[in-house]
């Protein structure tokens, strides 16, 4: 029987008639279907594959193509004991009712038999990839798994989005690892430890523990590590030395057994590879409650309602070949070291934190082509810019949770960072009129010393009573930081119009900003039937910012320092921010939605020390509908339509009213009567894989609008070119956002196809000469992707991409307007990448891109050729040695090519990236775990089942 069944097991069957098999399961414990289960159709003639099918929530399985021969119905299952049933198969039948299979229980079923669930299980704010159902190859990283997901992109930045949207963090087995830097994760935890990568709807801890799901969600990873790998030791050294001096030198180090987690890394080199990622901050306890009152408008602000419309699909910088290269514009020196601790004190005590360090010397050459239009004009402003920044990170963050008992969690959240840098930066200039001559050229110079030290923490307590479903949470959160510069400004214009001449500027200007907030907000949630439960929340959240800033004239000759009070400003502003929720909250099989309405009053108020003047206080109640709605299909199929709005307060930047000409062909001036802006935002996603035959769609479409936008009012000042730019409040802003991947796989993930695309629209208000108009920007992107698999020794991989960023200006009377260029560019990137065996542990690899580049500007437009290449050879009994040869960037092409567009600006922009050099490398790995062994998919009296794939 033995042999029979393993013979069904790893055996095919010819499909080919229109008849249909039907039957249920049933368990014998309690006479009642058995959902979710996978039932095998093996046909007895060819046996050369298998189809399978998950019963429904009645136990009830249907085949609706069926083997022309007589056939085999196989269920293996964990928890029951295997069954396979043989079936006569009649030409005449058109219906064939197997009846009911009875299962029974079966508890030594695990040392038997391996099931290998489904390769991707849809949940509804989970989407979960089973990592053994994607190939990769030996020694790859989490990251390289990653690539072979669908719906998951990952940059050569390391960057990961999912479906559409960018990760924000990262966990492993549950928990914030190194702070939650997804890079350092990714980048460092061999492909071979992971059980199952979950992509996570997070709402934040206070959402987690109270089932109250409240703002946006932010995407989160979590790496759920195999079981017989969470006991042991693994880690790799790595060093190295190449062309143009170039060197690296790493370690990582991790010890786990069980609940104690100790890893700790180590990187040193000239390559451009980034250990940690000190872009953001943030613990992550009060997540939920930021999202109210998110903090500045900084997008907006900066670009005047249009920033971030940058075309990044036209960068030649796309990756090189198993480096982790990291493709911030310039050459970067990094030295980092981190460590990872997580523990369980006792039974009740869970800790987890990591403290991280990075040294950071970066050289950034850059070449910028900007076209500034206004109504009565338009100029073109080229700049070559040199500049080099070295900074120091530190970065700790430390979690206590505390299970009281049953019904009482306490969780604790500190966090520190620190930040310190020095920068210099030097821009050659000229300005002309566009088609006519030479307005004025120059040069900008500064140096600046910054310092930035932040603290915070939160205390979230979770109650939950007798009565199911009747909780209390409660989250605090505290938090103080500053910036402290100290800037050397110098700046020299050549004017060839009135008045001409030579001008010059010499500025010290001190800055010092200081940030303290505290927040609370309270949730409560009372059962009104099984299904059914009203939650109401409330939260109160205060901001208060100071900035003074000190300006100064500093003679050249005598170095002396004159105080400029009209340049000078200490300024303070409280931001208090209220919301008052009640909604009702429903929960079915199949479906649930949340329903109800928030209040959110917000009161901004400001005043000028130095002018000793109060500005207008600024309040207002903004009221938000709460809507959400899920329907989970099955466990592959799933539906979700969230609302969110919150209001946002303006920068302290953006209110301080004083004028700032550091850089006087970009001056800028706050404005302190803005209104706070209101965001609302609608989010809908569908997700789909089909359990037989491997399909994958994911689709997800967002939109949203503001009112009281804030955007810069850009002004001409003079006949030179130069501008000033005030924030000012408008509405009409909204913008739509669509993104799809389709992955379809055959013969076992033998051959993989994946089509994958998104389109962004914005509709943007802009002021220009303090006159309205319309800015309608489309960025689109659509990419074809084929991945060739054999076996273990083989990967390729092709694809190709088309990408456009197309912008048009109107006025409020919808014509267009004549003096603002409207603009078009695309770009086409075909790849290549291959990844084989050769010989006897001899690896191959390489990874092209060819790049072309339309409609940027004459001195940034180019097509690049970028391919990078290696060869390994694999050392030692265990293959855990590896010496590479590698060449990267073998064209010597490499550099950074982007378009961004503004209110009243198209900028493109051309910077240096890493070129050519040779790298030889050794790298030592070593994994050592203990207890339990894993199985072998050919085991003793073991079979295996695939579902899906």
């Amino acid at each position: 029987m033995t042999k029979i069944f393993l013979s069904i097991i790893f055996s095919a069957s010819c499909i080919i008639a229109n008849a249909q098999i039907k039957g249920a399961l049933i368990d014998s414990a309690n006479n009642k279907g058995i959902e979710h289960v996978a039932v095998g159709l093996v046909a007895k003639t060819t046996g050369s594959d298998t189809s399978y099918i998950l019963t429904d929530e009645k136990g009830q399985f249907r085949f609706d193509v069926t083997p022309s021969s007589d056939f085999f119905i196989v269920i293996n299952n964990l928890g029951y004991a295997p069954v396979t049933k043989f079936v006569a198969r009649d030409a005449t039948q058109t219906t064939i009712d197997v009846g009911n299979i009875i299962l029974t229980t079966q508890s030594k079923l695990l040392d038997e038999i391996i099931v290998q669930g489904p390769p991707i299980v849809v949940k509804e704010d989970t989407i979960e990839y089973r990592a053994d159902a994607f190939k990769v190859k030996e020694n790859a990283m989490t990251e390289d798994l990653l690539k072979k997901l669908p719906g998951i992109e990952v940059d050569r930045d390391g960057n990961v989005k999912a479906q559409g949207k960018s990760v924000t963090k990262v966990r492993v087995n549950g928990k914030d690892f190194f702070g939650g830097d997804v890079q350092t994760a990714t980048k460092e935890l061999p492909a071979n430890l992971v059980d199952k990568i979950q992509i996570i709807d997070d709402y934040g801890d206070q959402s987690t523990v109270s089932g109250i799901k409240d703002g946006d969600a932010d995407k989160v990873l979590n790496i759920q590590l195999k079981k017989d790998k969470n006991k042991g030791f693994f880690g790799r050294a790595t060093v190295g030395a190449g062309t143009e001096k170039r060197y690296e030198a790493s370690f990582t180090g991790n010890y786990f057994n069980n609940n104690t987690q100790i890893s700790m890394f180590g990187n040193s080199n000239n390559t451009n590879q980034s250990l940690f990622n000190f872009g953001s901050f943030g613990g992550g306890g009060n997540r939920g409650m930021s999202s109210m009152m998110r903090m500045g408008q900084g997008m907006m602000a900066d670009m005047g309602g249009m920033s971030g419309l940058s075309n990044a699909f036209q960068s030649g910088d796309r990756g090189f070949t198993s480096s982790g290269q990291n493709s911030n514009s310039g050459i970067t020196t990094n030295n980092s070291i981190g460590f990872n601790y997580r523990d369980q004190w006792g039974k009740r005590i869970n800790v987890y934190g990591s403290y991280s360090y990075s040294n950071r010397n970066n050289n950034a050459l850059q070449f910028t082509s900007q076209q500034n239009f206004y109504e009565d004009g338009s100029f073109i402003n080229n700049q070559d810019n040199n500049s080099t920044t070295i900074g120091d990170n530190h970065r700790i963050y430390f979690n206590i949770e505390y299970q009281v008992d049953s019904f009482n969690y306490l969780k604790v959240s500190p966090s520190i960072t620190y930040a310190e840098s020095d920068a210099s930066n030097n821009t050659l200039f000229d300005y002309a009129k566009i088609g006519g001559d030479k307005t004025s050229d120059g040069s900008n110079t500064s140096n600046t010393s910054t310092i930035s030290p932040n603290i915070s923490g939160s205390v979230l307590f979770n109650h939950k009573f007798t009565k199911k479903g009747r909780n209390f949470s409660v989250n605090l959160s505290l938090g103080s930081s500053a910036s402290n510069s100290d800037q050397d400004v110098e700046n020299i214009t050549n004017s060839y119009i009135m008045p001409v001449g030579t001008f010059s500027q010499n500025q010290f200007i001190n800055q010092n900003n200081d940030n303290h907030n505290y927040g609370v907000r309270v949730t409560y949630s009372e059962p009104v039937s099984k299904t059914r439960s009203i939650d109401f929340n409330y939260s109160h959240n205060n901001n208060y910012s100071s900035n003074d800033k000190q300006t100064y004239d500093v003679d050249p000759d005598t170095q002396e320092q004159t105080f400029i009070p009209f340049l000078s400003n200490n300024f303070e502003n409280n931001f208090y921010n209220n919301r008052f929720g009640v909604s009702l909250r429903t929960i079915e099989k199949k479906y649930n939605y949340t329903l109800g309405v928030s209040a959110q009053p917000v009161d901004l108020q400001g005043r000028s020390i130095t002018k000793d003047s109060a500005y207008a206080p600024i309040r207002r109640v903004s009221i938000f509908p709460i809507a959400r709605f899920a329907y989970n299909f099955s466990r592959s199929k799933a539906l979700n339509v969230n609302y969110s709005g919150n209001a946002t307060q303006p920068t302290f930047t953006q209110l301080q009213d004083v004028l700032d000409i550091s850089n006087q062909q970009y001056a800028y001036r706050g404005n302190p009567n803005l209104k706070p802006a209101i965001n609302h935002n609608i989010n809908i996603t569908y997700n789909n894989f089909n359990m037989v035959s491997g399909k994958v769609l994911f689709t997800n479409l967002t939109f949203s609008t503001i009112q009281n936008q804030i955007v810069n009012n850009n002004i001409r000042n003079g006949n030179a070119g130069s501008q000033l730019s005030i924030p000012e409040n408008v509405n009409g802003y909204y913008n739509a956002t669509g993104f799809y991947t389709f992955s379809k796989p055959f013969k076992n993930r033998k051959y993989v196809i994946t089509l994958n695309g998104n389109v962004n629209y914005n509709h943007n208000i802009n002021l220009i000469d303090s006159i309205r108009n319309v800015g309608q920007n489309w960025i689109a992107r659509q990419g074809f992707n084929f991945e060739y698999n054999l076996k273990d020794w083989l990967t390729f991989g092709s694809g190709a991409s088309y990408s456009i960023n197309d912008v048009k200006y109107k006025s409020a009377s919808s014509n267009p307007l004549s003096s603002l260029q409207n603009s078009s560019s695309n770009a086409w990137i075909i790849s290549s990448n291959i990844n084989v065996d050769i010989l006897k542990n001899w690896v191959v690899k390489y990874d092209f891109d060819y790049t072309i580049n339309n409609g940027l500007a004459n001195g940034v437009s180019k097509n690049l050729a970028i391919m990078n290449a290696s060869i390994e050879k694999q050392l030692f009994e265990k293959k855990n040695g590896i010496i590479k040869l590698a060449a990267y960037d073998l064209f010597n092409q490499n550099t950074n090519i982007s378009r961004s567009v503004s209110a009243n600006s198209i900028i493109d922009t051309r910077s240096n990236r890493l070129t050519r050099f040779f790298m030889l490398t050794f790298t030592y790995r070593l994994q050592k775990f203990q207890g339990q062994k894993p199985q072998n998919n050919r085991g003793k009296a073991g079979s295996m089942i695939n579902i899906g794939l």
